[in-house]
């Protein structure tokens, strides 16, 4: 008999336990969301509430002379002089804007986006625009919502 009252005894106390769990995790999603929707209305855009695994480098918020001083007679870390000008963002719709009905090959999706850009890219710029839009163009033909034909320089991307 002492067994069975024991036996429930464990029970109940893992059951109190995972309950406790739950609310915690419950309480933990709640207060993540929160966070979320602060940073949207901060960053005057919307964020998606996915789950993302950590990031490597340097965290956000800590100045890179917090972590490594420059010495005098030494270049700085950091980005390259620029035009004065920012890359916008690429995300949602932006580059599946640019594919069309007719056929276009990638470099002339990417000739359109410099374009749309009202400003002249550094060549660092350009080759970021050009990581993005390979990275997006590649990610819409695996999702079917634009197509593909062809290999290589002969790769042609249009909608469906």
């Amino acid at each position: 008999m002492s067994n069975l009252e024991s036996a429930k005894a464990a029970i109940q106390a893992e059951l109190s336990h995972a309950r406790e769990g739950l609310s915690f995790y419950q309480s933990r999603i709640e207060s993540l969301q929160k966070m979320l929707s602060e940073l949207a209305t901060f960053n005057g855009a919307s964020i998606a509430a996915t789950a993302t695994k950590g990031k490597r480098g340097r965290k956000p918020g800590v100045s890179i002379a917090a972590v490594a001083p420059v010495k005098p007679g030494r270049k700085k870390i950091g980005k390259e002089a620029s035009n004065g000008h920012e890359l916008p963002f690429t995300g949602g719709d932006y580059w599946t804007n640019l594919v069309l009905e007719e056929p276009r090959s990638a470099s002339d999706i990417l000739d359109a986006a410099i374009t749309g850009l009202g400003f002249t890219p550094t060549k660092t710029q350009l080759q970021k625009l050009a990581g993005r839009m390979t990275f997006a163009l590649n990610t819409l033909v695996k999702t079917n919502k634009i197509k593909d034909s062809g290999r290589g320089r002969e790769r042609r991307f249009f909608r469906a």
